[in-house]
């Protein structure tokens, strides 16, 4: 259990032995099956049999077993090393306080794919083969796909057909046209019938199928040193920064190990095997990659994978596949308690029960949700939704106990305890002091194995030298990693988030950094200045971005119709750039000045707290859409 120093703002327990392992063979070594310093004897679970359907297609019925999983993986770790890729080619960077030994790069396979069966063994390939993945989200532009290309240097790509055409269109936007034409480019259809035996998907010119890699001969696995897996990088995540662009987060082969270990060991609500979830929430975010890609493998669960979410299809999913337990961004929540369409779900019959009967419990993360919205899925629905926190950078960090109505109201607007192994404390922003007292305000400083164990340096893999700055900032000397987030922790050690230090806006669980959209405005010939904040949609428990533009023909502030004009123009121009999680859905408000320090910077709080006295003239360019057609 963890516990709080009463004297000051200190809540977790520092980590105990934990084994050191590729993640493919943690995964796959039954790991919560016998007691250990990580698994109470309370969460050991039966052997997992290889039999057992981990991953199944909810439209299609298609599943994928346990041991085909293993076996499929192994095949592909062959077929990526078939084609040459020399997994002790290492970059390896300086030390740093959370990585001593330096982390460690293999060359690197990009995979882009929505949630589905094909992405399982295509990761815990690339993992078995001891190559780095990187994960990146479908819904990037080819101006957002190319800034990654250019840092994470991919040897192979692995895309859906969906998105070939914003990938070939990064690609081509890039300098080194001699490196990039030798990547391969693999290919997953939307039809692929995989796991059934079917001829090959017809590819574009230039392009081949992914399962060409499944039919390579097999090749002995190159195995690393348990000791190197806190050093070696398992996956680069991509996090949005301050500064605007995404900053790719290396996460080890240890640390994703210990966050499901973490997880499981304060995991009292699963309390059998027979685990059903759906497979919504993106395997390409830490939070769908560890709480239910990564935790499935690990427990034997049954995870319905939907490429994409839509409420209706996850009311008709629940009572038909018995669903045990939720995982959702807080918009999820809202829907399910305001929602008109819901009701058919959430009436009761003569014994009390409806279409969520077989939900214990739901957790939620990536933002803020309010306790009254806790509290109507509660009434409505009949099971609670638990609140959690973490970061690409920490993994799973805290999350609230218990799924009763007396620890929901106990414990209401709290993000829990830390998870075994977490240490979390407060510290004045002033640093006026080495940690804040209990109840007192300051940002929040997480310490753990989970923890990145550094940023990548723009340019790095390509040769140059690393600027390791953006990584010493984030983390201090003795491994503490600075989150931007402002909270407090009270006596029991639950954790509170009050506040962001960081100037990211929070779309669902996505970060949007506002420079980079001002960036994207401003690089329109008619936008003299721009300034970007995040307003918060209490309807949707989410924010949204929200656009400050001086036109650069001023005149246009005096006639409402060519601002309305203009708007629609801004509209087409950002959706043109950027991912729909970063359009302006916020709406645009058009003014003659942006508020700025005597240093140039953008002043965002005055135009959070003053923007509505400015003068400005306001247009919506977005007309929500009715919640039961909502699509995230």
């Amino acid at each position: 259990m963890a516990v709080s120093r009463k004297s000051s703002a200190y809540s977790g327990t520092a980590p105990s032995h934990f084994p050191l392992r590729n993640t493919f063979d943690w995964c796959f070594s039954q790991p919560f099956v016998a007691e250990s310093d990580f698994i109470p004897a309370a969460q050991r679970i039966p052997q997992i049999e290889d039999s057992r359907p981990i991953f199944v297609d909810n439209k299609s019925e298609r599943t994928l077993t346990y041991g085909q999983i293993a076996r499929d993986a192994q095949a592909v770790a062959s077929g990526l090393l078939e084609l040459g890729l020399d997994p002790n080619a290492i970059h390896k960077l300086p030390p740093t306080p959370t990585c001593p030994g330096g982390p460690e790069i293999a060359p690197v396979v990009l995979i882009q794919l929505p949630n589905g069966l094909p992405i399982a063994p295509i990761l815990l390939g690339t993992f078995a083969s001891g190559l780095t993945a990187t994960l990146v989200s479908p819904a990037l532009t080819s101006d957002e796909i190319a800034w990654i290309l250019q840092n994470a240097r991919p040897r192979v790509i692995i895309t859906a057909t969906a998105t070939l055409k914003a990938m070939r269109g990064a690609l081509e936007k890039q300098e080194d046209a001699a490196y990039f034409s030798k990547v391969p480019i693999y290919t997953v259809d939307a039809e692929d019938q995989y796991p059934l035996p079917s001829a090959k998907m017809s590819t574009n010119p230039g392009t081949k199928d992914w399962k060409d890699l499944l039919a390579a001969k097999p090749r002995p696995r190159v195995r690393f040193a348990d000791k190197d897996a806190p050093n070696r990088t398992a996956v680069i995540l991509w996090s949005s920064g301050t500064s605007g662009r995404s900053k790719g987060v290396l996460l080890s082969h240890h640390a994703l190990n210990f966050s499901c270990g973490s997880l499981w060991h304060d995991a009292d609500y699963y309390n059998s095997q027979h685990q059903r979830w759906l497979g919504y929430v993106p395997f390409y975010h830490v939070f769908g990659l560890l709480n239910v890609m990564l935790l499935s493998l690990c427990t034997g669960a049954t995870v319905y994978t939907m490429p994409t979410f839509s409420l209706d299809g996850m009311l008709a999913a629940i009572p038909h596949r018995r669903v045990t337990h939720l995982h959702m961004a807080p918009p999820i929540a809202v829907m399910l308690a305001k929602a008109p369409n819901v009701e058919p779900y959430a009436r009761r019959d003569a014994n009390g029960r409806n279409a969520f009967s077989t939900v214990v419990a739901a957790v939620t993360g990536g933002a803020p949700l309010g306790h009254e919205v806790v509290v109507e899925v509660h009434k409505r629905c009949g099971f609670r939704v638990r609140l959690g926190y973490g970061l690409s950078e920490t993994c799973s960090t805290s999350l609230q106990r218990g799924y009763d109505e007396a620890s929901m109201h106990a414990h209401a607007g709290d993000t829990g305890r830390p998870h075994w192994g977490v240490e979390l404390k407060i510290v004045p922003i002033d640093g006026s002091a080495p940690v804040c007292a209990i109840d007192e305000e300051g940002e929040i400083l997480i310490r753990a194995p989970s923890l990145m164990t550094a940023y990548l340096p723009i340019g790095f893999l390509a040769g140059k030298k690393p600027d390791m700055s953006v990584t010493t900032e984030a983390l201090t000397p003795d491994g503490w990693f600075r989150t931007g987030d402002v909270g407090a922790l009270n006596a029991a050690g639950h954790l509170r988030i009050t506040d962001r230090l960081k100037e990211l806006i929070k779309v669902r669980a996505y970060q949007v950094a506002p420079a980079e959209l001002e960036a994207v405005l401003c690089s329109s010939e008619a936008v003299a200045d721009a300034g970007v904040i995040g307003i918060y949609d209490s309807s949707e428990a989410t924010e949204y971005p929200r656009a400050f533009v001086v036109p650069r023909d001023s005149s246009k502030l005096k006639d409402r119709k060519a601002l309305e004009a203009f708007a629609a123009e801004l509209r087409e121009y950002t959706e043109k750039r950027t991912a729909k999680y970063k359009w302006l859905v916020g709406g645009v408000v058009f003014v003659d000045q942006i508020p700025k320090s005597p240093s140039g910077k953008i002043l965002r709080r005055v135009l959070k707290d003053k923007g509505d006295q400015m003068g400005g003239v306001e247009v919506q360019l977005y007309v929500k859409k009715k919640r039961g057609a909502a699509k995230l």
